[in-house]
């Protein structure tokens, strides 16, 4: 008596969701991380980017100086409110 016809395809089959599962647990955290860290790089260069543009904006609209520096911060405009004059009539 040999070994039964169904034996070999279902060794064959089982062999294959072993490699596959194989696979998938090594690539899929590559894949993750990989996108991760390409996300974290673009999120950190579009930081730098804004921040670099504030500062030139702050400095061409002459903003505030720098305090570490010993640089005088100039003062706000003092906004006063004057509410129109009612005549009772």
């Amino acid at each position: 008596m040999g070994t039964p016809s169904w034996a070999i395809p279902v060794g064959v089959l089982a062999g294959l969701c072993v490699i596959c599962l194989a696979f998938v647990w090594w690539f899929i955290p590559r894949l993750y991380t990989r996108g991760m860290q390409a996300d974290m790089n673009r999120f950190a260069a579009e930081k730098a980017e804004r921040e670099r543009r504030a500062a030139s904006l702050q400095e061409a609209n002459g903003g505030p100086g720098d305090l570490e520096a010993g640089l005088a911060v100039p003062a706000k405009p003092v906004f006063k409110y004057t509410p129109p004059a009612y005549t009772a009539y």
